[in-house]
């Protein structure tokens, strides 16, 4: 069966593009192993709210069981711990998610819809006459049109050979305990070797989580007890992550900044990640995966009705996006005035503004 649409990745971004397609009524496949496992703990703001509403899919937040996350305390430009209360915020508090389940709820979502999904990797993408055929170990699927959000892997960014830019590394070494407050606040804290952030997640757990530079991530991967020690040894977050026992192993994820050069082409086009991929200290990543998939689907199901007059607007808004986010993470990183001669920060105050 030929497919006008076949979006690469089950996670976010592709569960939510694919049901958007689908519901444009174009004939869409989903091709992807949904997420299995532990990963960071993250959030949604409440900025979100109204998009989930456009996407008429507030009621999978809500079946994914979130937190409520009612602020953040952040220990930055300085010793001290400062709120922020979200109560402030017209759009209300944002949530904690529990990731896999949250997409889970959202791949639900899709396949209530009616989008056909085949758990299994991409193998092989290459041109026809009329679109594109993808290989896979389940056969071979072909398709009008390309969506590829299959996350910072980037499934057909290798496959095509696409160019990408990169930001200043940055990994993210993390672990889940158990969690015995009753805050429900994000917290976050600068230290000499980089910034911790930890949040409650569903079911009783709570995430801690290091952002730091590669060669420092390989020590702490390679001899865990450093992370617990660095954990321990933090000013204010030790107070709220017992860091003795109930953890689990570290594990490590790169977590820099990334952009395509051209997020879409001729018959295909990246959403989420595969797109653009931000800082987590820009909070931006869940959102902005729900965000491209919905203005992704639009662009798709404007090229295929023959709209060529659109056909650049999508590259031109994340283009924006990509621009306002280097300017605010640059802001951010520069507004932090301790430790001018440690590596990590050094190297982030000489961001440049933008590109």
């Amino acid at each position: 069966m030929r497919f006008d649409a076949l979006v690469i990745g089950a996670g976010t971004a592709g569960a939510v593009t694919a049901r958007q397609l689908h519901r444009a009524g174009l004939c869409t496949l989903l091709v992807g192993r949904p997420a299995t496992g532990f990963k960071p703990g993250e959030s949604l703001p409440g900025a979100a709210r109204p998009l989930l509403r456009d996407l008429d899919l507030l009621t999978a937040l809500e079946h994914s069981a979130p937190l409520p996350h009612l602020g953040n305390l952040a220990s930055w430009d300085s010793d001290d711990l400062i709120p922020t209360d979200f109560i402030q915020d017209p759009n209300g508090p944002g949530w904690h998610l529990d990731r896999p389940r949250f997409d889970a709820c959202l791949l639900e979502a899709a396949r209530n819809t009616g989008v056909p999904l085949v758990a299994t990797e991409v193998k092989q993408v290459e041109r026809d006459a009329e679109g594109w055929r993808v290989g896979t170990d389940a056969g071979e699927f072909t398709a009008r049109f390309l969506v590829d959000a299959s996350g910072r892997h980037g499934v057909l960014r290798r496959r095509l050979g696409l160019a990408r830019v990169c930001d200043t590394p940055l990994v993210a070494v993390y672990a889940s305990g158990p969690d015995t407050q009753a805050d429900r606040r994000t917290v976050l804290e600068a230290t000499a070797e980089g910034w911790w952030y930890s949040a409650p997640l569903p079911g009783g757990r709570r995430v801690a989580v290091l952002h730091t530079d590669s060669a420092h991530a390989s020590q702490l991967v390679h001899a865990q007890r450093l992370w617990h020690q660095g954990l321990a040894a933090t000013r204010h977050l030790h107070r709220l992550c017992d860091s003795a026992s109930g953890w689990t192993p570290l594990s490590a994820t790169g977590a820099g900044g990334t952009a395509l050069r051209t997020p879409q082409g001729q018959g295909w086009l990246a959403v989420g990640d595969a797109a653009l991929a931000f800082d987590p200290l820009s909070s931006q990543g869940i959102f902005n995966a729900l965000y491209t998939a919905l203005r992704g689907a639009q662009a798709v199901v404007a090229q295929c009705s023959g709209d060529t007059a659109s056909a650049g607007a999508y590259s031109a808004q994340l283009q924006q996006v990509r621009q306002q986010y280097l300017l605010r993470v640059r802001h951010y990183y520069q507004s932090q005035p301790r430790w001018p001669q440690a590596p990590f920060w050094r190297l982030r105050r000489d961001l440049p503004s933008g590109r």
